[in-house]
């Protein structure tokens, strides 16, 4: 074991141990899955990574806005391939709307269900860049803000 894994280990019984003593640990729930979930490459603010990956504060209010968005949000491979279970994705995805979508989010969107995000999964997306193109042509088609990173 190198010292880098050791040092990973050490950060990561800490963080542990706060969490079982409740010293400011983040609870249970959908921001904590999406810190070990999602946020690697995401960021923890959603930024992403320049065109490699997506910053979601641009683009979830949009891609909230026409069923080719939703769809595509359940199903890009991190989401739907991750191992968190159905509800629990509903989760992270309705935390990171409120999260990173705020006031943009038209109001009446309907949060993700279990059973919505079941169903989008058993579809694996095949094309990420190509669906990811086609969503945003959906949204200029639909008279919506293409995000700039799509």
């Amino acid at each position: 074991m190198t010292g880098r894994s050791r040092g990973c280990l050490v950060v990561l019984g800490l963080a542990l141990a706060a969490f079982a003593t409740g010293t400011g640990a983040v609870p249970p729930g959908p921001e904590l899955d999406w810190m070990l979930h999602c946020q690697g490459c995401h960021g923890a603010d959603g930024r992403g990574a320049g065109h490699r990956v997506p910053s979601l504060r641009e683009s979830v209010a949009p891609l909230m806005q026409i069923e080719e968005g939703r769809d595509f949000l359940m199903r890009v491979p991190g989401a739907a391939n991750s191992a968190l279970s159905d509800e629990a994705l509903a989760g992270v995805l309705n935390w990171l709307v409120a999260e990173f979508g705020g006031n943009s989010v038209p109001a009446g969107v309907h949060r993700f269900s279990r059973g919505e995000v079941a169903a989008a999964r058993r579809r694996p997306l095949m094309g990420v860049r190509r669906s990811r193109n086609e969503v945003a042509a959906r949204l200029v088609a639909a008279g919506l803000a293409r995000p700039e990173a799509y």
